[in-house]
């Protein structure tokens, strides 16, 4: 049956039997890229202890079918920390976790604060990271369309996410079942070098025409070529790398220079608040805000450019 769902003799595969109508998991891995050490089966979750092939990586599969129960699902939640804690390598948690983290994760039905609180306590006890799924917001849904819940997720430790920085997930479609797949996947696309644009508002930073002047004045240094479209070229060149510096610069000082306007404005909003404000203080007050409008309008200028881009 196993090969049936696989299409191939290279697997191996794990499986935690069903009691009556609901649990029930199975687990595939290509023994090509996983080689196995040991296999543990529990009522509610089934763990791949493995070594990934290509990296050595000791890794942690750990598949989990929650139970309905809010008792049984905290005593699941405490039998995979004990593995987890005291287990070697990496480990990635994956399956029906039965359990939402937030209101926003439910619609259509009752929310109990208290049991997701407990889910997230166990999440957070692990410092594992929920890994965002692409795709419906939603994994689960009743025949009738009248309740949603996302009760399907990853959760992987923080050194698993550092081998696999490229790492993202998806809801994929659902067809007859009541539970959407969801797929991970590491997927790394080069896009070359970042691209240059000349953007306008910078024709209004403090700045902008003296580097553009010095860097036109500056030698070209070690220039052997007296050709002047090879002289231009190097010219350009060598201002497009001196912007980049520049606006990096630039950049940060903006947003060092917002945040100082921001708390200044929200000390003055207090004082005012409590009644203690002059005419000085609303002057000083409104000319903050002019100022962090002026900024705002650069940065939605560059929003706008990038937009037409």
């Amino acid at each position: 049956m196993a090969r049936s769902f696989w299409g191939n003799s290279s697997f191996m595969h794990a499986f935690s039997p069903s009691r009556g109508a609901s649990g029930g998991i199975l687990a595939i891995c290509d023994v090509n890229l996983i080689s196995h050490n040991r296999v543990c089966i529990h009522d509610d979750f089934v763990v791949i202890e493995a070594i990934w092939v290509r990296s050595g990586l000791h890794v942690n599969f750990i598949v989990v079918y929650a139970p309905q129960g809010i008792s049984n699902k905290r005593l699941l939640w405490n039998d995979i920390y004990n593995f987890i804690s005291k287990s070697s390598g990496e480990c990635i948690v994956m399956g029906d976790f039965n359990e939402v983290r937030d209101d926003s994760e439910r619609v259509g039905s009752n929310f109990n604060s208290s049991s997701a609180r407990v889910f997230n306590d166990f999440i957070y006890s692990l410092d594992l990271v929920d890994i965002p799924l692409g795709g419906p917001r939603f994994t689960w849904s009743d025949k009738w369309g009248s309740k949603f819940s996302k009760l399907d997720r990853f959760l992987a430790t923080e050194g698993f996410m550092e081998m696999f920085p490229h790492l993202s997930a998806i809801v994929l479609e659902k067809n007859i079942p009541d539970h959407r797949p969801i797929l991970l996947l590491e997927h790394r696309v080069d896009y070359g070098p970042t691209p240059f644009r000349l953007f306008h508002s910078w024709f209004d930073m403090e700045g902008f025409n003296n580097i553009v002047r010095e860097t036109w004045a500056t030698p070209l240094v070690g220039m052997e070529s007296t050709n002047p479209w090879v002289i231009f070229k190097k010219k350009l060149q060598l201002l497009k790398s001196n912007l980049r510096v520049w606006n990096s610069k630039h950049r940060d000082m903006v947003v060092s220079k917002r945040k100082n306007m921001q708390d200044l404005l929200e000390s003055i909003d207090i004082r005012l608040m409590d009644d203690e404000g002059s005419a000085n203080l609303r002057e000083q007050r409104v000319s903050l805000m002019k100022e962090l409008s002026d900024l705002d309008h650069l940065v939605q200028a560059d929003l706008a450019q990038k937009a037409k881009i």
